[in-house]
């Protein structure tokens, strides 16, 4: 019997990119499931196919009277609901990312000292932003510096507050810390770095701009995880350990100027590929590279190639621009 069966399970941001994956996936291994989501980057068509299966409530955990009653009797809460997007997004709206994530996790920790579920907190890759060490395990959180951008914080700030509420209140957690998500679900935005870089690219591609503009020198270095691979290893985790930290990602790293001939190649441009190369953001990381051995000594793998991964989000996002 699956261990997901006919478990309570709570997703905030379940609607959004990666949370409408994995309610699809906790509905196949026979879950009872809620979600709140206040649709800001998420969309009630994600959960089109489910929706006489869910229980959805729209609503804003920065408003904490809906939480308490969500989690009584939840088994498991997956908290993905948070003010994200690309590095543009990170520029332009950082003192609202800091403050909306840091109240939505307090509210909703605040929620689960009454109740008995085990919290599995969202983190990110961005924790790492000023790592030093690469491959990057986990044990580096307590010797790098401190993110410079108010969403890496607002992301380390999260990893605390499970930290912490596990030492004064026995609130069971564990924090999954994917590298680079992408895959279907994730369009391109309306200005650049308002979303990742892969369905920017993407995007960008598929519309004909020719140079294809890249902000940087394109040296910049990241491990693509494809949303599925992510979903599984949270899923994994969930199972099998609590009160401790996972990255998840893979361990193929590529340059954004790789990324864009893949991207290039997959979409059958014609055309010699030529860069025109934007001025970059001031807090550009310059290299992301994981130490994902811990989760891999329990079992998990990422399955899904980068040239797969994109594949399918290509042609995703193909069809939304056709629709």
């Amino acid at each position: 019997m699956s261990y997901w069966k006919a478990k309570k399970i709570l997703v905030t941001g379940g609607a959004g990119f990666i949370g409408h994956k994995l309610v699809a996936r906790l509905l196949d291994l026979g879950a009872n499931i809620s979600i709140l989501d206040d649709l800001s980057k998420g969309s009630k068509q994600n959960l089109a196919p489910y929706f006489n299966k869910i229980r959805f409530t729209q609503t804003d955990l920065l408003n904490s009277t809906v939480i308490k009653d969500s989690l009584k009797g939840c088994q498991v809460c997956f908290h993905l609901a948070a003010k994200i997007g690309g590095i543009g997004y990170f520029h332009k709206m950082p003192a609202t990312i800091l403050r909306d994530n840091s109240i939505m996790n307090f509210n909703l920790w605040d929620a689960a000292v009454e109740a008995d579920a085990k919290m599995v907190c969202l983190s990110s890759s961005m924790v790492f932003e000023r790592a030093t060490t690469f491959p990057t395990s986990e044990s580096a959180i307590a010797t790098s510096p401190s993110p410079k951008s108010g969403y890496g914080f607002s992301k380390l700030l999260s990893e605390y507050i499970a930290r912490t509420y596990y030492e004064e209140f026995g609130v069971k957690y564990l924090i999954a810390r994917p590298f680079n998500v992408y895959g279907e679900g994730e369009l391109p935005g309306e200005y650049v770095g308002y979303a990742h870089v892969i369905p920017d690219l993407i995007g960008k591609v598929l519309r004909g701009q020719y140079p294809l503009e890249i902000l940087g020198s394109g040296n910049q270095t990241r491990c693509y995880t494809y949303v599925d691979d992510v979903v599984d290893g949270m899923l994994f985790i969930a199972e099998r350990t609590e009160n401790d930290d996972f990255n998840i990602g893979t361990t193929a790293e590529t340059t954004v100027t790789e990324l864009a001939e893949r991207i290039w190649r997959l979409c059958k441009r014609k055309e010699p590929l030529k860069f025109k190369h934007m001025s970059s953001f001031k807090d550009d990381v310059q290299r992301r590279f994981p130490d994902v051995s811990k989760i891999m000594q329990l079992g998990w793998s990422p399955k899904t190639s980068l040239d797969e991964g994109l594949r399918k989000t290509i042609e995703w996002i193909r069809m939304q621009h056709e629709a």
